[in-house]
This record gives structure tokens, C-alpha cells and sequence, in this order.
């Protein structure tokens, strides 16, 4: 009888974790998730002008994420039913999710040199084949303070009306593009790639943290199955 109040108690114990886990882990595949989508239409757009890029990267974020998002929704379910089957399997998909994202993380740092002169390529070509009809790079200037790939001496060389758009004004109020002291002096490659370096601790903490954590949730719902089949076996003795 001891053993299973013992029993009961750790099985509330690992039920409660595994369910402030699983909203952890649903969240965490949201944020990626939204990620993956600002890569998709908004990032990469530049990049994939690239031939290094095959334009797969953010499809894979996406769909690793809506993954997440989609099982561990279920998830819940399992975890207030207990049966001990629905966790196992649970837990595989948790090590299948972990094997996935250590994959990612590996194509990561062997193709980082190339995502920066990707980038770099992309930017260039988005200026040379500038249309001002599609202002995508005018959204990329105005919200990032930049100008040009390098400087703003990009656009009088590379794009085909050899003038600076009003997205690389100071204030576009007042503004005088062939001013230049009226224009943002950063380039768009230096102010991403410097943003990515300064924070670049955080990224990989996030990596880390993103392709550990379906681990710890694959140990608690293991436990919770197999202390579930204790308890029931305890009871039939």
C-alpha cells in the first residue's frame, strides 16, 4: 500500500512538470515557428537571390516547428489521459523532434560562411535588379536604419535609376537624397551580420536550449508511462 501512495505521488510529481514542459515546448515551437515565417518572406527573399542557396532553409525551420506545435498540442491530451502507450510514443517523437534539430544546428555552423556571402549576393542583386514597384529592399533600409549593401554609394553603382531611395533618408520629410549627409552612412550586409554577432551568444543559447529540451521532455514522459504500469502492476498485486 506504501508503494503505491509512493507511486500516486510521483506520477502527480511528473504530470504536473510534464505538462509545464509541454506548454514550455509548444511556445518555444510557436516562437520558432514565427521565425521561420519572418526567414521565409521577409529575410531570405534577399538571400535566395543567391545560387549557394537553395531556398530549403526556412521550409525546414517551418516545418520542424509547425511540428512541434502540432504534437505537443496533442500532447496535452496524453498527458491528462495517462496511458502509458500515448507517452511512449510521445516520447519518440520528442527524440525524433531532438535528432531533427541536431541536424539543423550541424548544417548551421558548416554552411555559416556561405549564409554570409549569400546574404551579401542577395542584397547585391536585389539593388541591381532594383524595381520600385517591389520595395522590398525600401522596407529592409527604413526598418533597419541602413543604406545600400556597403554604403549608400551602392545604389549610384549597382541599380539601374542610379539615384538613393527616400527609404535611405534620416527622415524622409526632410530629405535630399543626393545630400548624403541626409542618408543612412551603414550598409545593410554590416548592420545584419553585426547584429547576428552581437548576438550571437543568445542564438546558440536558443539552438542549445531548442535541441535539448525535447529531450528532457522524452525522460519525463518515458518516467511518467513506466511509473503509470508500476502503479497499475502494484495494484494488481
Amino acid at each position: 500500500m506504501g508503494n503505491q501512495f509512493k507511486n500516486v505521488a510521483i506520477i502527480a510529481c511528473l504530470k504536473t512538470l510534464l505538462f509545464i514542459f509541454n506548454i514550455v515546448f509548444w511556445l518555444a515551437g510557436l516562437l520558432i515557428l514565427v521565425v521561420g515565417l519572418w526567414a521565409e518572406f521577409d529575410l531570405y527573399k534577399y538571400m535566395e537571390l543567391s545560387p549557394e542557396f537553395s531556398g530549403t532553409a526556412p521550409h525546414v525551420i517551418i516545418g520542424i516547428s509547425g511540428l512541434i506545435v502540432l504534437i505537443s498540442s496533442v500532447a496535452f491530451s496524453c498527458i491528462i489521459k495517462g496511458q502509458p502507450v500515448l507517452l511512449y510514443i510521445y516520447g519518440g517523437f520528442l527524440v525524433c523532434i531532438f535528432m531533427m534539430d541536431a541536424g539543423v544546428g550541424a548544417s548551421v555552423v558548416c554552411y555559416r560562411d556561405t549564409f554570409a556571402k549569400g546574404l551579401h549576393d542577395g542584397l547585391t542583386h536585389t539593388i541591381v535588379t532594383y524595381n520600385p514597384q517591389k520595395p522590398n529592399f525600401d522596407f529592409a533600409q527604413s526598418t533597419l536604419y541602413c543604406c545600400g549593401v556597403n554604403n549608400y554609394t551602392d545604389w549610384m553603382r549597382l541599380s539601374p535609376q542610379r539615384v538613393i531611395p527616400i527609404s535611405c533618408c534620416l527622415d524622409p520629410n526632410r530629405c535630399v537624397t543626393a545630400n548624403y549627409n541626409d542618408v543612412y552612412q551603414r550598409g545593410c550586409y554590416e548592420v545584419i551580420t553585426e547584429y547576428l554577432i552581437n548576438n550571437m551568444n543568445i542564438l546558440i543559447g536558443v539552438a542549445v536550449g531548442t535541441a535539448v529540451l525535447p529531450l528532457v521532455g522524452a525522460l519525463l514522459s518515458c518516467s511518467l508511462a513506466r511509473y503509470i504500469e508500476k502503479s497499475k502492476y502494484d495494484v494488481i498485486n
